[in-house]
């Protein structure tokens, strides 16, 4: 419509400016359709970036929380053996054996140890907690792998919809000119 009135607008509108102004529309058309699939085309490249560097952030999380989250457990689980190991020994020590060698102070050093660290249980096994603290430390594991294998699953589709997209015509054609390379597959190197 605006190409027919700006050749009237001169007053010699003649067939050879009706074909024109025919052929325009058309034009814009393809030209509003080209600049539509090429938006859609970074969109879904943008998308897949997004999804790798999703990917990037949970195993870099992994990769720092995971280590601290296993010597917490080696630490906690020390701590138990080591309180087990001198409850053992004091249950099966004989204070009168102890005090006849000589040892009367280390045998109440060592039971003032065991009592604070048990808070006066007398021969209650201590709770120590220590599996809920493995227990939350396989779980966080878990969720970890969980969301790291969801993160996984969405890259691959967004690589799959994009790889799709810039084969199919005519997607294809603005893909090769303006060089929109294929996104690669996830491999489970990682």
């Amino acid at each position: 419509f605006a190409t027919t009135a700006l050749f009237a607008a001169d007053g010699g509108f003649s067939p050879d400016n009706l074909i024109l102004s025919a052929l325009t529309v058309p034009f814009v058309l393809l030209i509003y359709t080209g600049i539509l699939h090429y938006n859609d085309i970074v969109f879904l490249k943008n998308r897949v970036d997004r999804a790798a560097a999703n990917i990037d952030t949970i195993l870099q999380q992994r990769h720092d929380l995971w280590p601290n989250l296993e010597n917490v457990v080696k630490a906690s689980l020390a701590h138990e053996k080591q309180l087990l190991k001198a409850i053992a020994q004091l249950r099966s020590a004989d204070p009168a054996e102890m005090s006849a060698k000589g040892q009367t102070d280390k045998l109440l050093q060592f039971e003032k140890k065991v009592t604070s660290a048990l808070q006066a249980r007398i021969e209650g096994y201590p709770d120590l907690k220590n599996n809920q603290v493995i227990q939350k430390f396989m779980s966080i594991m878990a969720e970890t792998e969980n969301y790291l294998s969801l993160l996984r699953n969405s890259y691959t589709e967004s690589a799959m919809i994009y790889n799709t997209r810039i084969q199919s015509f005519p997607d294809l054609i603005l893909a090769k000119l303006f060089r929109f390379r294929e996104a690669p597959q996830f491999s489970s190197e990682t």
